[in-house]
């Protein structure tokens, strides 16, 4: 659900706003096209270290494509400060607002619920011992004490990033240490502005482009998931199709839920959310019902 989810967010980010201009532009989708293509033909070509980094090489060839096909301005990067430092608090002393709480709570569950099915997958790709259902807690902790940390310095809520999944599947690098490293760099590059703003000359559809590659690979790691677990009890079975519906619907029907309450939408419409949810729903429905019915047979 994740995957399908992304994919579509992100393809739709390649054709861009219908009825402007550049709307469905062939150049936007020969771009993401040739990303893809080119990624594919460095995991084919090299083996190693070089394969595991088929996904960077095809961002970069896909920027050069860009800059071919006049898509690309990099005359911005030597604008601006060398440095840039974030403000402590820039929106002022935090204040607690019901009315503005509520919206997030709601956000908070829906990245929770991201959080879950995020873990699980991380915990299998990286063959992990912990037990699952102690990690899944402890990450939403983790996202939580981030988000209190990040709000000092203005950011939105922290949650688990979908996309560095398939990073990890596709590099095969599994090391925490890497990731920790991972996270210095991104400080690094986030305080030395020119870096900043060379990010943002990258064209769109070429990340966009790579990002659907990542996101497919999550959509591999699932289903490999789904294909593992016995699905013979009705529980198990009307779970998985009830979450399954749930979630694909606001996918494959947008605007299904644009005459319900704004907290409906944030919920229903999020198709992670309300697949996950609904899933949760239904087999802890089953569970409670099996259990009663063994309780019965014993009395």
């Amino acid at each position: 659900m994740v995957s399908i989810n992304l994919i579509r967010l992100y393809g739709g980010l390649i054709i861009g706003q219908p009825g402007s201009a550049d709307f469905a532009h062939p150049t936007s989708i020969i771009l993401s096209l040739g990303t893809i293509l080119i990624t594919l033909i460095f995991a084919l070509a090299f083996s190693g270290i070089l394969r595991q980094l088929a996904v960077m090489f095809g961002l970069l060839a896909g920027t050069l494509l860009g800059m071919a096909l006049g898509s690309t301005d990099f005359s911005g990067v030597s604008h601006g400060p060398l440095f840039s430092f974030p403000q402590l608090l820039p929106f002022g002393w935090p204040i607690f607002d019901l009315s503005a709480s509520l919206p997030l709570l709601i956000y908070a569950v829906i990245s929770m619920a991201e959080a879950t099915g995020q873990t699980i997958a991380t915990a299998e790709i990286v063959n992990s011992t912990q037990n699952v259902q102690q990690a899944i807690p402890r990450t939403i902790r983790g996202d939580a004490v981030m988000s209190l940390l990040g709000g000092i310095f203005g950011t939105s809520l922290i949650i688990t990033s979908g996309e560095n999944i398939g990073v990890v599947r596709t590099t095969n690098v599994k090391s925490r240490f890497v990731t920790a490293a991972a996270g210095g760099l991104l400080i690094l590059i986030a305080i030395f502005a020119p870096l900043v703003r060379l990010a943002t000359c990258l064209p769109g559809s070429v990340v966009c482009g790579t990002a659907v590659i990542v996101f497919s690979i999550i959509g591999v790691i699932g289903i490999d998931m789904i294909a593992r677990e016995p699905l013979h009890t009705p529980g198990k079975t009307y779970a998985l199709a009830m979450g399954l519906a749930m979630g694909m619907l606001p996918i494959l029907v947008p605007g299904l839920y644009q005459n319900f309450p704004a907290g409906v939408q944030m919920v229903f419409g999020n198709g992670m959310a309300a697949g996950t949810l609904t899933a949760i729903l239904v087999n802890s429905l089953f569970n409670w019902s099996e259990k009663r019915t063994q309780a019965r047979v014993k009395s």
